[in-house]
């Protein structure tokens, strides 16, 4: 019932709106040119970079061109309908709802792209210009890029737009060939999100502050320094409008940086369904090109299981055994070792919260 609500209130983001001819005019340039306007965005997620050679990295660049429309009637309208789905009286929680589905009736901007240069190329003055956005606003792209051009922070490179009135900036992670790699889910395993409870699971996403899982911070921080090379990689069904929510919120908390792969939907047509299928096809998709670009490097895999984790990382156990080193899933349903069945009883456990794993390392 609640999903069929929630459906509900798309007509109301997608309904046609009346535009003045003015204003169609004034971003006629920008269309056909592809610049960015003045009023929209472009946020950068942060990617995975593998080796090519001893000179050379393959960096990917992954981005989203929107305009937030903060003041349209149907951003509006859609506030109002979830505000009254979820009964919202409390300043907070509408305060959160306002920022949290923002993301979700910004209007997705296609045809458009950017001119990026990293950190350690402004002296030659070289720059990389990306392709063109889908229809969803974003765009991928990959680069092969030497490595004296890139000046680094601990593995992580910054780059930043040029030739644009505002500086929009982005993050990628150089993974060496070798060390340690965590992936871990998000939802219910390092932020509390109640996914099996429906009601709880919406409030928890859209109205409330986020909180984090005991313990997962501390741990995360403690892997880093613990293992060799070790990055973090957070990969979730969660769609990428809440990136800016997410990586905001682990930063504050102190967590590690990470790159993030999550799920692109656009509620305008039928990829609005990928918030709500299976996560399973959805989260090998996203994890074995990870674990097969890096043949030397061994993988813990972090979950839950209140979805799919445990049969989603047995799978991967069995497919790649001598590279996962361990896989720990939050146990938040009174799971069993059923589900975990074929897996080297060494290689994995569950755990109440991150203070329990702390001896592990």
């Amino acid at each position: 019932m609640m999903i069929r609500r929630l459906l509900f209130l798309i007509p109301l983001y997608c309904s046609p709106t009346t535009i003045s001819a003015f204003a169609i005019i004034d971003k006629l340039p920008n269309y056909f040119n592809g610049r960015v306007a003045s009023d929209e965005r472009v946020q950068f997620f942060p990617t995975i970079a593998s080796r090519i050679n001893s000179t050379h990295w393959l960096i990917p660049i992954h981005g989203w061109i929107y305009e937030p429309e903060l003041d349209s009637k149907k951003r509006k309208l859609v506030i109002k309908g979830m505000g009254k789905l979820f009964r919202v009286d409390d300043e907070t929680e509408k305060m959160y709802l306002n920022k949290r589905i923002m993301p979700f009736v910004a209007d997705n901007k296609s045809m458009k792209y950017v001119k990026i240069q990293f950190h350690g190329e402004e002296d030659g003055g070289e720059s990389h210009r990306v392709k063109r956005s889908s229809k969803d606003g974003h765009f991928v792209n990959y680069l092969e890029v030497p490595e004296g051009h890139l000046r680094h922070n601990n593995g992580i490179v910054s780059y930043h737009t040029v030739n644009e009135a505002r500086n929009f900036e982005g993050h990628v992670h150089l993974v060496q060939e070798e060390g340690v790699s965590i992936i871990s889910d998000i939802d219910d395993t390092i932020k509390v999100t109640n996914y099996l409870d429906k009601k709880e699971f919406y409030k928890n996403t859209f109205l409330r502050e986020f909180k984090a899982v005991d313990g997962m911070q501390q741990l995360l921080q403690k892997c880093k320094r613990h293992y060799h090379n070790c990055s973090i990689h957070y990969v979730s069904a969660s769609p990428y409008q809440l990136y800016e929510a997410l990586s905001t919120f682990f930063q504050e908390e102190g967590f590690p940086e990470a790159t993030y792969h999550l799920k692109r939907i656009r509620i305008k047509d039928k990829t609005l369904f990928k918030f709500f299928e299976d996560p399973f096809e959805y989260k090998l998709q996203q994890i074995e090109p990870i674990i097969q670009s890096f043949p030397k490097r061994k993988f813990v895999l972090i979950g839950d299981s209140g979805e799919k984790d445990p049969e989603i990382y047995k799978e991967l156990f069995m497919k790649y055994p001598d590279q996962i080193k361990k896989i720990w899933i939050r146990n938040v349903n009174g799971a069993t070792e059923e589900r975990m069945e074929g897996v080297d009883k060494e290689k994995w456990r569950y755990f109440n919260d991150g203070y329990d794993l702390m001896k592990e390392l």
